[in-house]
């Protein structure tokens, strides 16, 4: 499922629906604009959205546009030389995936490793974060926290109160697997007049994990249920074995 080129023939289109295409798609032609220079990828980019303006499109003819429009002009790089079909077909990153650096993706992983030596979370330096930087926060917590840190982390950053459901998602998933009970009305909340797959998924599958949270998990899903979408059931209720009555 790291594959560019996704095979989804027998399965759920919804499982297509991950980071991969995004995160890898995006470092993908980040490769090609570092190869042939930024002035050369700009000037490709406006003739591809002019050529393809209001079409469908796919791999292959992306590729053949590729070959005829930019590297056909580009002497010494190639679809070989660019790695493409690793990048297509291939699992995980190629070798020659650009390494982003990021002066916000530093800063917050500073103030995570003073929190992780003892500082308090009413110490770190969080006043101008971001949704991304709270996230990247947020998906780099150790496993092992205690109620007590949670608990700090909770009044520091507004975690549990947050109006922001990537946020607020993130923060749940950790509740759930440490049995952080003061977050508990919120998950039910969000569960309930939440209807995207996305935010669903993750957290119904982290509350089967144990018997005590699968069962908390029915008891909210019986009430939200009706207010989902058909995709959204179809899921949860393989998640839970759900069965009606």
């Amino acid at each position: 499922d790291t594959r560019l080129a996704l095979s989804l023939a027998g399965r759920d289109p919804d499982e297509g629906m991950t980071p991969v295409a995004y995160d890898k798609g995006y470092l993908f032609l980040r490769s090609i604009e570092e190869s042939v220079g930024r002035e050369r990828w700009d000037a490709f980019l406006a003739r591809y959205f002019d050529r393809f303006a209001f079409q469908s499109m796919t791999t292959e003819r992306f590729l053949v546009w590729l070959q005829q429009d930019l590297l056909a002009k580009s002497p010494g790089i190639t679809l070989e030389s660019l790695r493409a079909d690793a990048w297509i077909n291939g699992p995980g990153l190629p070798a020659n995936a650009p390494q982003p650096r990021s002066d916000a993706v530093a800063r917050v992983d500073a103030e995570l490793a003073r929190w992780r030596s003892g500082a308090p979370a009413s110490a770190l330096a969080i006043g101008d974060w971001n949704t991304q930087d709270r996230l990247h926060f947020l998906k780099q917590l150790p496993r092992e926290i205690t109620g007590a840190r949670l608990a700090e982390l909770d009044s520091a950053f507004g975690f549990t109160s947050t109006g922001n459901s990537e946020v607020l998602s993130a923060w749940l998933l950790h509740a759930i697997e440490h049995n952080y009970e003061p977050a508990y009305p919120a998950l039910e909340s969000f569960l309930i007049r939440q209807g995207r797959r996305k935010f669903l998924k993750p957290l119904y599958e982290a509350l089967a994990k144990t018997e005590a949270g699968r069962r908390r998990a029915l008891a909210i899903y019986q009430r939200a249920r009706p207010g989902y979408h058909a995709v959204s059931v179809k899921t949860v209720d393989s998640i839970l074995g759900w069965s009606p009555g």
